[in-house]
C-alpha cells in the first residue's frame, strides 16, 4: 500500500495530473459515485467477492488491490478496481479511455483513497472508535458539480481556486454515524503560484449536518 513518507504527499507529477484531469473532464475524480454522471466503483460491497464480468478483450491487469479502509458490518476492507474494471467502466459512461492510462490513473486512485481515509482517521483519533476495534467506511459518493458551502465561499466570495472534485464518505464509529466531505483541489484554494509543480490538495473535515460534526470540528479550531 502507501508507505509512511508517501502519506503526507500525493504521487502525482505535473503529466500524471494533466492525464487524470483530461480524461475525467477536469471535474470528476474517480472515487465511488452514486449517480449515473460519474464513474461506479467497483468496490461496492456486493461484489468484492465475486468475480467481475468483462466484455471487453483489452490486454489490462485484473488484479485488484485490498485497500486499508475496512467495510461497514463486515469483516473485510473495501477492494479496489482492477485496471480492467475501470477501463469498461469508462467505456460505459462513453469517456474514451485509453487503455494505457489506467496504468496510471488507478494507482493514482488508490492513492488518494488511502489519503482521505488517512485523514479521517486523523479527525477520529480519540473520540472513541477504538473501542469496538476501529471505524469502519460505510458508503461513499462523488458530486463533482455540488459545491460545499466553503468552496463556495472560497471560489465565490474570495476568488480562490474552486475545487474540481467533491466526495461525501460516511463512517461507522461504535454504532454511531459521523459524514465527511471531502474537496479536491488541483493546489491549495488560496495559493496563486501557479508555477509550482501541482499537487492533489484534499479539504476533509467532518459534515455539518450533526451535533457530532460541529463538536469535531469546534474542538479542532481549538487545537485539540
Amino acid at each position: 500500500m502507501i508507505s509512511p513518507d508517501q502519506q503526507g504527499k500525493c504521487p502525482v507529477d505535473e503529466e500524471t495530473k494533466k492525464l487524470w484531469l483530461r480524461e475525467h473532464g477536469k471535474e470528476a475524480h474517480p472515487g465511488a459515485a452514486a449517480s449515473a454522471s460519474q464513474l461506479e466503483c467497483s468496490a461496492n460491497p456486493q461484489q468484492n467477492d465475486k468475480d467481475p464480468q468483462y466484455l471487453t478483450n483489452v490486454g489490462l491487469s485484473r488484479s485488484r488491490e485490498i485497500s486499508t479502509i475496512p467495510r461497514t458490518d463486515s469483516d473485510k476492507n473495501w477492494i479496489y478496481p482492477s485496471e480492467k474494471q475501470f477501463y469498461e467502466a469508462m467505456m460505459k459512461k462513453n469517456w474514451d479511455p485509453n487503455s494505457d492510462d489506467m496504468k496510471v490513473v488507478v494507482p493514482l486512485h488508490n492513492s488518494i483513497n488511502e489519503r482521505v481515509w488517512n485523514y479521517i482517521r486523523g479527525w477520529e483519533n480519540k473520540q472513541g472508535g477504538e473501542a469496538c476495534g476501529g471505524i469502519k467506511l460505510t458508503n461513499f459518493k462523488g458530486d463533482s458539480k455540488k459545491l460545499t458551502p466553503r468552496a463556495w465561499f472560497r471560489s465565490r466570495v474570495l476568488h480562490m481556486a474552486r475545487p474540481f472534485d467533491r466526495h461525501d464518505w460516511q463512517i461507522n464509529r461504535c454504532g454511531k454515524t459521523v459524514d465527511y466531505v471531502i474537496d479536491f483541489y488541483s493546489t491549495e484554494p488560496n495559493d496563486a503560484d501557479q508555477q509550482q509543480q501541482p499537487l492533489i490538495y484534499l479539504d476533509v473535515r467532518p459534515k455539518l449536518n450533526s451535533f457530532e460534526g460541529f463538536r469535531l470540528r469546534f474542538w479542532r479550531t481549538l487545537g485539540f
